[in-house]
């Protein structure tokens, strides 16, 4: 089900059709086939429980928000938002062939278009440094009024980058990056309690999970350091899956360039005979004109 918003006008980065078209083949081979094992690993960080209500901010094609229906369960529910038309059409496409009930929404991080306290845990998944730091003041903002009270936010991104980055989803991925420090203290600075961070486990990502404050919280919130708990790097990677998914794609652009080739050289064709017959035209039936 898609649900589409008016006022979706933002300030952070929006993928079109074409990028969006090939943003979970990219994902595949970013993380070296691995991407289904790390979406359900963020599930598990967000400690996703049967029966809650999830909300996925710049969900893209929707793989994530998939993996959160999964461990909610029946009882529970699961939106996706996300500023670009391209990717909610994908993602609900997705959602129909996989027949999970997900709801799709086409909106914007810093004007998040659900009532206050509605959701059990909201994710925020390589979305953070693809937008401003004005508008991630925003969303932090909106995902604390969005949280039901001791709702639970994670947040993951990218470390800063750095020479020193490593891995190929690391070196490949150079838009930027939220450090775990940034987004602790983005978070706090909305009303959040940060409460753990570390490693996801795979290249340089990295993740913090912060509560909404209740009732029987002190206020101001104490300037604790959250807890660090770092995962084990990921199993090593399905290089078949990326072999062959490679291949897939320079096939399909080989016969994409046959045919680009083929229309060419069609177009060069046409041409040719436009001129032979104009020159016939004018030379001939001219010539014959002439001579009467």
């Amino acid at each position: 089900m898609t649900t589409t918003d008016t006022a979706t006008a933002t300030k952070g980065l929006v993928l079109r059709a074409a990028q969006a078209r090939w943003y979970d083949a990219l994902a595949t081979v970013l993380t070296l086939g691995r991407d289904r094992p790390m979406r359900d690993r963020l599930a598990e960080l967000a400690q996703l429980a049967p029966g809650e209500s999830v909300l996925d901010v710049g969900c893209g094609t929707g793989s994530l928000a998939l993996a959160a229906k999964r461990r909610v369960g029946d009882t529970g529910t699961v939106s996706g938002v996300d500023a670009s038309p391209d990717m909610i059409a994908l993602a609900t496409r997705k959602a129909t062939r996989a027949g999970a009930a997900v709801t799709f929404r086409v909106g914007t991080a810093e004007r998040l278009p659900y009532p206050d306290r509605s959701f059990d845990a909201v994710l925020a998944t390589l979305m953070l440094h693809h937008l401003p730091k004005p508008v991630r003041r925003d969303f932090a903002r909106e995902a604390l009024r969005v949280l039901r009270p001791g709702g639970r936010i994670l947040a993951v991104d990218f470390s800063a980058p750095s020479a020193q980055s490593a891995g190929l989803l690391a070196r490949l991925h150079r838009r930027g990056g939220v450090s775990r420090d940034a987004m602790v203290a983005l978070l706090r600075d909305a009303g959040l309690r940060p409460e753990v961070m570390g490693d996801v486990g795979i290249a340089d990502l990295q993740y913090v999970v912060a509560r909404s404050p209740t009732a029987d919280d002190a206020a101001p919130a104490p300037d604790v350091p959250p807890a660090v708990r770092s995962l084990p790097a990921m199993a090593r990677p399905n290089w078949i899956v990326v072999a062959v998914l490679v291949v897939a794609v320079a096939v399909h652009l080989a016969i994409v360039g046959q045919l680009a080739a083929l229309v060419a050289w069609s177009v060069v064709g046409l041409l040719a005979a436009v001129a032979l017959l104009a020159f016939v035209v004018v030379h001939v039936f001219g010539g014959r004109r002439m001579r009467h």
